[in-house]
């Protein structure tokens, strides 16, 4: 069975070698390896939860389908970024996009999972 691809598009801060916002994220998604981690306590109380919460969701996705799925970051600040918030129509984030074809702009865990049980 070929892994679905979820591709989380979010906003990231700038920085030197990787953004906090993704490292943040990446090291919950188990690929931090390589990366200079940079210290997430320099950003406000709102968006460290905001991260916290992403980060957790997607570890418990990974967790949930295994090898059954792929995470992808996308910086929706980057050039990619923005033709997948045109193509796809994100004007929100966090948003999902499930194998290319499915968008899912929120919070809830249980409406994205049911999206990509249908992908299963």
């Amino acid at each position: 069975m070929k892994p679905i691809i979820l591709e989380v598009v979010a906003p990231t801060l700038s920085g030197a070698n990787l953004n906090d916002w993704g490292c943040c994220l990446l090291s919950e998604a188990g690929a931090e390896e390589g990366y200079r981690l940079s210290p997430c306590d320099e950003y406000p109380e709102d968006w460290k939860e905001a991260v916290g919460y992403v980060s957790q969701w997607m570890k418990n996705i990974r967790s949930l389908y295994r090898h059954r799925i792929v995470i992808e970051m996308v910086d929706a600040q980057s050039p990619l970024g923005i033709w997948k918030q045109i193509r796809h129509r994100v004007f929100r984030f966090p948003a999902f996009i499930i194998d290319k074809k499915s968008t899912y702009i929120g919070w809830d865990p249980q409406e994205l999972e049911a999206l990509i049980d249908r992908h299963i």
